[in-house]
This record gives C-alpha cells, sequence and structure tokens, in this order.
C-alpha cells in the first residue's frame, strides 16, 4: 500500500479522521475540502532581532536566482528546457498545496509546496511558509525530511521542494493495529514499536537541542518509511525558543524572526488531541520543550493501548479534557493492556499536569527510552527483585546461562546426594 500522497499535508489541511480528531476551525479552501483538525490563532509578540534578513522583500529578492521553467506537460518539457515536471496535487490547505513532481535535473521525484494567495498575499503568510522551509532545511537529522531548495515560481510566489516521503502515517499504523491486522500485528510488536517511537524522540530531541518546538506531534505527523525510516513532518506551527532559552550554538532561526515582522507564535495553535495543558490553556509563556514531550507522551500512550486518550465530538469539551488531564495511566485506558510498568511510568511522566515535572525536554526521555531498550533499570521506575535479576540475564546472556548451568548442576548434585542417604 502507497501512502504517499500523506506526506506533505500543511498542518491546516489534515482531514479529519470520523472517531478521532477534533475540528478547531473553518479555513478558506480550495472547492470541497474539508475543515481540519488543528489551529494556529495568532498572536503578536516582540521580536528578535536578526541581522542577515532585516525585511520579507530583501529575503525574496534573495530567492531570484531560483526561478526555474516548471510545466505539466512531458512534451513541452524538452522543448522549453523545464527543470519540474509536475504531477498531481498530493496536499492542499489555507496556505499552501503540495504537488508531485518529477526533478529533470537529477531524475528523481520529489514534493514541491508551493504557497496560496497570489501577488496579494500578505506578509504575515509569507514569513509563515518561508519559516517552515528554513526550520525544516536547518533541522539536518534523519527523522527530518529533505529540504532541496527554495525559490520563487515563475510567477513570482515562493515554493520550496522535498523529498517525497513513500510509506505510511503513524495514524495509518495504529488504525490497522486497531482492527486487528494480522500483518500489521506481525510488524508492529512490542519493543520494535518502543524502538520506532524511540527514533520519534530522536528527532524531537535534536529540534530542541537547536531551539525548536514542534508544536503538532501526533501520529498524522509521524511517517514510517518503506524501510523503517521515522520522519517528522510538517513544521508549520513550529516555535522557536526565545534567546536565553537555549543556549545551543547554531540553533535555527527564520525570516519570522525580522527586526520588522515580528514572531508569529499564535495563542492556541496544535490538535487538540494531542495538545498540552499549557497549550490547551493558550499559555505561551509556559510553552516549551515540555510541550512536546507532554503530546509524545499521548502518542506512547496510544501506541501502547491503542486507545487515544483525548477523545471527544465536541471541541470545548476535548480543550476541557485536556486542560484538566492529569498523568495517564495506561492500565486505567485499558485494563488488559501488557505494557510493562517502566512504560507507564513513562508516560505518566511525560503527561504530569506540571511542565516542570515532566521530562525536561525530549533528550531526557529518550535517555529513559534507550535505559527501557537496554534492560536497565530505570530511576523513575523501580524495580521488583525478579524483573531486576530477568533484565540482567537480558543484558548478560552467556554469564546469566553458566550460572544458570552451575546452579542446576548444584541443585542434581545435591538431590544425588540425598538419595543416596535415603537408600543407603
Amino acid at each position: 500500500m502507497n501512502y504517499e500522497s500523506n506526506h506533505v499535508t500543511d498542518s491546516d489541511i489534515y482531514q479529519r479522521n470520523s472517531d478521532t480528531d477534533m475540528i478547531m476551525r473553518e479555513s478558506t479552501r480550495p472547492s470541497g475540502q474539508r475543515t481540519v483538525d488543528t489551529v494556529d490563532f495568532g498572536g503578536g509578540r516582540p521580536p528578535r532581532p536578526w541581522p542577515v534578513v532585516e525585511d520579507i522583500k530583501a529575503y525574496l529578492a534573495h530567492m531570484d536566482d531560483a526561478c526555474p521553467t516548471i510545466t505539466s506537460d512531458p512534451l513541452e518539457a524538452e522543448e522549453i528546457k523545464a527543470r519540474y515536471i509536475i504531477g498531481e496535487e498530493v496536499g492542499s490547505g489555507a496556505i499552501g498545496q503540495v504537488i508531485r513532481a518529477h526533478d529533470q535535473h537529477l531524475g528523481r521525484d520529489i514534493a514541491i509546496k508551493i504557497l496560496h494567495g497570489g501577488p496579494g498575499v500578505s506578509r504575515d503568510r509569507l514569513a509563515r511558509f518561508i519559516a517552515e522551509a528554513q526550520i525544516t532545511a536547518q533541522l539536518e537529522h534523519p527523522c527530518v525530511v529533505p529540504v532541496h531548495e527554495i525559490g520563487r515560481m515563475p510567477g513570482g510566489m515562493p515554493y520550496f521542494t522535498m523529498k517525497l516521503v513513500k510509506g505510511e502515517s503513524l495514524e495509518d499504523v495504529i488504525n490497522n493495529l486497531r482492527v486487528g491486522d494480522k500483518d500489521y500485528e506481525r510488524r508492529y510488536y512490542g519493543k520494535h514499536v518502543v524502538r520506532i517511537f524511540y527514533r520519534l524522540a530522536q528527532g524531537v530531541a535534536y529540534a530542541h537541542d537547536k531551539g525548536v518546538i514542534h508544536r503538532d506531534l501526533k501520529p498524522a505527523n509521524i511517517m514510517i518509511g518503506r524501510y523503517g525510516e521515522v520522519q517528522i513532518m510538517d513544521w508549520g506551527l513550529a516555535k522557536l525558543m526565545r534567546e536565553g532559552d537555549s543556549g545551543t550554538a547554531g540553533a535555527v532561526q527564520t525570516v519570522r524572526d525580522a527586526p520588522d515582522l515580528g514572531t508569529l507564535d499564535g495563542d492556541l495553535a496544535g490538535t487538540p488531541a494531542y495538545m498540552s495543558p499549557e497549550q490547551a490553556h493558550a499559555d505561551t509563556a509556559k510553552i516549551g520543550p515540555q510541550s512536546d514531550v507532554f503530546s509524545l507522551g499521548l502518542i506512547l500512550a496510544e501506541l501502547l493501548t491503542l486507545v487515544r486518550v483525548f477523545r471527544n465530538e465536541c471541541l470545548e469539551e476535548t480543550l476541557e479534557q485536556v486542560r484538566k488531564s492529569g498523568g495517564v495511566d495506561i492500565y486505567s485506558l485499558k485494563a488488559d493492556v501488557k505494557a510493562p510498568p517502566e512504560l507507564a511510568a513513562i508516560v505518566r511522566k511525560c503527561t504530569d499536569p506540571d511542565p516542570d515535572k515532566r521530562y525536561r525536554d525530549a533528550g531526557e526521555l529518550t535517555t529513559d527510552l534507550r535505559h527501557y531498550l537496554e534492560d536497565r533499570e530505570l530511576a523513575i521506575a523501580p524495580d521488583l527483585s525478579h524483573r531486576k535479576l530477568v533484565k540482567w540475564s537480558r543484558r548478560n546472556p552467556m554469564l546469566a546461562g553458566a550460572v544458570y548451568a552451575a546452579s542446576i548442576m548444584s541443585l542434581l548434585f545435591f538431590l544425588y546426594r540425598i538419595f543416596k542417604i535415603l537408600v543407603f
């Protein structure tokens, strides 16, 4: 099954899942498109100086050298020496549309994202579109889809090209597991699922280290490639940490930090069913890496139980659920879940209502996940003695085998001596 069309949709265009996603707002979109489950209500904030680009127009001027010839006709492409032959649309929304294309120069299929709006598009929308491309491009990690170039169409509208991801979303995987698909149950089981989640957390940890908060992590935004790759999609709602929040050199910067523009973080942004309480309260001062950690905890809980934590047909009730939520207990979500206590403890810590009591960022989360995968003890989940023994045996199979063999030999020798005493 090919899910190529799912990988490049904007946060404003994800279609509503029939029994899970909440609709947040109506968007202006092409006829026939449905409403969306992701919200971003804008709110201005004081800008942070960025010396590279002083104005959005100046930035656009830098892109004049990337103005390729594009056509949808393969015969015309040869005549006019077009670089891109565009194909079908694979996603469309209020801000941009994504089109499958073939790069004539490199001989490969790619995805092109083009901004909607024509010549009269607002500067805010231009900045948001360009910032998404810049954030995605600067996050050079195996879990982030590569951006190839940014430029302007012959008509003047900006676009950027990226890898065409082939695979399926994590949401598709979970839905197939819910209905008991045997093929998916063979492919996604036990620690294999945790390893997929671990790679996801590594990608988010890298973004946090670079000063970026995703703000819209959910199964629909996670792609599982045909060869097991995990890629985090749709950075359109990403928020940059302010100076002082991230001391890492090489932090991501975008045109939305230009002195004349200000930042457009948004007061209420994200998908309700995967929001943190501070996002649901629109408390922008508290939104940080811990907010992404909360969303990751919800995703892990859903992977383990196949039950979505927050599910309600009413928008306000969903937001109220999130605002009043406590640490998620996977055993309460699904009584017969067979997940180990270590993972239950990780979910509870991720989803603590107090951001200060969660993992500080996804990097701390990956440490506990790695310890679990390596059968080591977690500080947040003290093991019982028998579980410690089992984990030690898994880490040291040869030594454990020798100890067990010696124990059996000792027991047999003891029984032999008892037998001799009783018989003779």
